[in-house]
């Protein structure tokens, strides 16, 4: 294995750690899957992932899996990596599972240091009023429409969601970003058993845009983690989204690209 693929398969075991930091995780029939009973509307939160399936037999299993969530939620909602398998990829297809927008993975293992705005703060997310702000946040960043793929997301949905960042509380931090005490943007840090950080779930207000907040709260983030003992940091970006070229100015390198693939209920 390359340095290159080497970098990629410790991205993408970092991402799907993230993702299920809190979860109830099941493995069985060669993939493993989230579930939230009490949010089965939130995609995120009931994810299949890591297919392991390499012959037949065992894609028909995995998608015998996949099926029995369609039949239960309504939908089938599954990520891929590099390193699932083609066939795995084409059965999707073949399955009239449809593809979102590709996340490029990308790593930073330069240092990175940016200039904060005049009026610049940062404070963890701890209380519940924290919680709160960070909610009211998340409802203007789904509102807007950028990280979800131009889908509406109903406020049920969106509290769902932050529920699910607050139990990822421990490996996780989120921080809210202020400029002269106003919150106006937030994102999260995560440290991962394999000695990757991840900065995630980035967000600033439109009208705080263009002040080099993003960069600063980017590296803020960075900061923390290698604090942590992080070297490598990972970030993602959508592939049709501006974001990209931000991290690849601050550093990041793109190393990999993961997709997830939905089927819904007829």
């Amino acid at each position: 294995m390359t340095k290159l693929d080497d970098l990629a398969r410790r991205a993408c075991d970092t991402y799907y750690y993230h993702a299920a930091i809190g979860m109830q995780v099941t493995t069985k029939q060669f993939c493993s899957s989230l579930r939230d009973a009490d949010r089965p509307y939130v995609w995120d939160l009931n994810r299949i992932f890591e297919i392991t399936a390499q012959t037949t037999q065992e894609i028909d299993q995995a998608m015998a899996f996949a099926d029995a969530r369609i039949q239960t939620l309504g939908y089938a909602y599954i990520s891929t990596s590099p390193f699932t398998s083609p066939a795995v990829i084409a059965r999707l297809a073949f399955d009239d599972y449809r593809e979102e927008t590709p996340v490029i993975q990308m790593v930073l293992q330069a240092p990175l240091k940016a200039t904060h705005p005049v009026g610049y703060g940062l404070q963890p997310v701890a209380s519940d009023t924290d919680w709160q702000t960070l909610y009211k946040l998340v409802l203007t960043d789904h509102s807007e429409g950028a990280r979800t793929r131009g889908k509406k997301v109903d406020a049920h949905v969106t509290r769902g969601m932050v529920d699910g960042y607050r139990r990822k509380t421990g490996p996780c931090h989120f921080f809210l970003a202020s400029i002269d005490g106003t919150p106006c943007a937030y994102g999260s840090a995560t440290i991962a058993p394999n000695g990757m950080g991840m900065v995630e779930d980035l967000f600033t207000l439109p009208p705080f845009r263009r002040r080099g907040l993003a960069s600063a709260l980017i590296s803020d983030c960075v900061d923390h983690l290698r604090q942590n003992g992080c070297t490598d940091i990972l970030i993602g970006s959508l592939a049709t989204e501006p974001p990209k070229a931000l991290y690849r100015k601050l550093g990041f390198e793109p190393v990999c690209a993961t997709r997830s693939f939905m089927k819904r209920k007829l």
